[in-house]
């Protein structure tokens, strides 16, 4: 079930949903381990068929400081999936893959960049100085988690490309991403931390 009403095309996504009730305490179980700071969650993205958050929509801004990391994935079966991935030299497979689409990927990284701007104030925008400045190319010049789409492609981490493959809802190298995960949830729940015993 997807978090959010997607745009046409290569657009990004017009809505997301905003923390339910009882999304905090799943976020905390499922990143239990893992750095989090609550406090940068502004939704979510996309959920698994059980209703739980698989990828979380984050401020631009984290203490007054660029964040460009817009989709985190927080989904433990994924992030398991993707670890086991990247330790069979996934991230470098997907470099390859992305070298022959460059520009579906400069796109792709426009794209995180506007909906990642399209979440600001106007008070926040104020607080990004002048265009040109450093803070405000962090957020507006740069792709997916801060990467620069000139040069060999950087795929940085399997984490993020999925999280914002979900998140935005297309990526370039979307058909690989498919391949190599297989499927998107874990069959159950609860097996990987996002209930309490109690299914809560």
């Amino acid at each position: 079930m997807n978090g959010f009403i997607k745009g046409g095309g290569d657009s990004p996504p017009l809505s997301f949903e905003p923390l339910g009730e009882l999304d905090l305490g799943t976020l905390f179980r499922q990143m239990k381990g893992r750095a989090f700071d609550a406090g940068i969650v502004r939704g979510i993205a996309r959920r698994c068929p059980w209703g739980k958050p698989q990828v979380i929509v984050c401020d631009p801004l984290r203490k007054g400081k660029p964040f460009p990391t817009t989709f985190w994935l927080t989904c433990p079966f994924l992030e398991f999936q993707c670890a086991r991935l990247e330790s069979e030299g996934a991230v470098r497979e997907i470099e390859r893959c992305l070298a022959e689409k460059p520009r579906e990927w400069e796109n792709y990284h426009g794209a995180a960049a506007d909906f990642r701007m399209s979440l600001l104030s106007d008070r926040e925008r104020d607080l990004l100085a002048p265009e040109g400045s450093p803070m405000r190319d962090a957020l507006q010049k740069t792709g997916i988690g801060g990467i620069r789409s000139t040069g060999a492609p950087s795929a940085k981490c399997l984490h993020l490309q999925v999280a914002s493959w979900l998140g935005l809802g297309f990526h370039p190298a979307e058909n690989w991403l498919l391949s190599k995960l297989g499927c998107l949830d874990c069959g159950k729940a609860w097996l990987f931390r996002c209930e309490t015993e109690k299914g809560q």
